[in-house]
């Protein structure tokens, strides 16, 4: 293997991951029902500065990413901001499905290694809980041609449009907005697809919360996940609450397929599920890093964003990007030490570790004579995955760093890789490194 490339500034400066750290990953309509987006995303960016005693008036940038958006706060970033008391901090929002954090990260990466920022505080905040419901667009419509009718006739005459159906209120829609296909619709193309079985499904699942909830056993989470106080401040936070521990296939058989019984596999328990969270990550240039005395969780290597075709197996989005970046970081699957991927469901995953073994699809595909390579499962989601956490969806690929940095640093510092795809054909990968 020839000399790595690794993106630095024209100073040798790389991007460090000085430290990061998220709430916990609560079930909607839970402990965090009445916590905001925005709530949860000041509190847990609060914490970790206070935790560095960085001094806020050396933040230059903030970057959040939210994918379930609310219509009154457009620009989540700028809240958090001024919330914390950063008013000269250039604020702005990412939105990009669950490779949101991802973004989020390479956006201010990029900004770092231009030379143009030096503090930049990363971070990611969903409420479902708090998702906006919304009147039938049509009842709109109608209400406003009633206000603005000159005559009691015309009012009366367009009052009598309105219909039952035009009272009923509409929730996010969490489907891709050209395809109409939800997580489960595309998990159910992919499981069949690929000729994956629903044994093969819910024993995956089955292995994220095995591994999730070892994870919490052992304390190895207790660093990164802040223990929480969110509003009306009466009870603490301290844990994901949405790992199953029984792990018998009883269980997990008894869930109906969303897809008809005879031949669906996607259920509601090998998919991953919304829920609310949110996380916080300081990315500063390195030398300015060390200058401050910080000791630095890790290093971003590489990274990159792709995109694919929507109508057919939209998840594959992952094996794009994993095989972009280890080509532009001169690496192979064999350098890594760990291998995190977003688990938007079971056979999200299982598919793409076949796509990542498959010659037809590297030619196919990826512009590539052969495959990329099998994973070593020994070193893949070793401390489990978005079936068992939950899937804040701006949130998932920043516990994805978090995770997998500490536990490089854990093992004595190496390489990992981590990846995520979501809907509308979207994916991001990126290469850790530890010292």
């Amino acid at each position: 293997m020839s000399e790595l490339p690794i993106l630095t500034t024209f100073q040798g400066a790389r991007v460090a991951v000085v430290d990061g750290l998220r709430t916990p990953f609560i079930k909607q309509n839970t402990l965090f029902k009445e916590a905001k987006a925005k709530d949860l995303g000041a509190m847990v960016a609060n914490e970790l500065l206070s935790r560095l005693a960085i001094p806020k008036q050396k933040i230059e940038q903030v970057v959040f990413g939210q994918v379930i958006q609310d219509p009154d706060i457009p620009n989540i970033s700028r809240e958090i901001s001024l919330l914390l008391n950063m008013p000269f901090a250039q604020s702005y929002t990412v939105s990009s499905s669950c490779p949101t954090g991802l973004q989020v990260l390479v956006n201010l990466s990029n900004s770092i290694l231009m030379g143009n920022t030096h503090y930049a505080l990363a971070g990611g905040a969903d409420s479902l809980s708090n998702a906006p419901i919304r009147l039938n667009s049509h009842l709109i419509q109608l209400v406003r041609d009633i206000l603005s009718a000159k005559s009691y006739e015309e009012k009366y005459r367009l009052f009598r449009q309105i219909s039952w159906q035009d009272l009923k209120l509409q929730a996010v829609n969490l489907k891709d907005p050209l395809t109409q296909l939800s997580l489960s619709d595309v998990s159910e193309q992919m499981a069949q697809d690929f000729h994956l079985s629903r044994q093969e499904l819910d024993e995956y699942a089955a292995r994220s919360h095995r591994l999730a909830h070892q994870a919490w056993q052992s304390g190895v989470l207790r660093q990164q996940v802040m223990v929480s106080f969110p509003t009306p401040y009466e009870k603490f936070v301290i844990s994901d609450n949405q790992i199953e521990r029984h792990l018998k296939s009883e269980f997990y058989q008894k869930f109906k397929p969303f897809n008809g019984k005879k031949y669906g596999t996607a259920t509601d328990w090998n998919t991953s599920h919304s829920c609310d969270g949110a996380a916080a990550v300081l990315l500063m240039n390195e030398h300015t890093a060390k200058a401050e005395g910080l000791n630095i969780l890790g290093y971003i290597r590489h990274y990159t964003m792709t995109a694919n075709d929507v109508w057919k197996n939209m998840f594959v989005g992952v094996t794009h990007s994993v095989a972009k970046v280890l080509d532009n970081a001169n690496m192979k699957l064999n350098d890594l030490d760990l291998i995190d991927f977003h688990e938007t469901s079971s056979a999200q995953i299982l598919a793409n570790l076949k796509l990542l073994e498959s010659d037809t699809f590297a030619r196919q595909h990826l512009n590539r004579s052969t495959a990329i390579g099998s994973i070593d499962m020994s070193k893949f989601n070793v401390l489990g995955g978005s079936l068992a956490y939950g899937n804040p969806r701006a949130v998932s690929s920043l516990r994805l760093i978090i995770q997998s940095l500490y536990a490089l640093k854990q093992r004595g510092g190496g390489t990992s890789l981590i990846a995520s795809g979501g809907l509308g054909g979207i994916g991001g990968a990126m290469i850790l490194e530890s010292e």
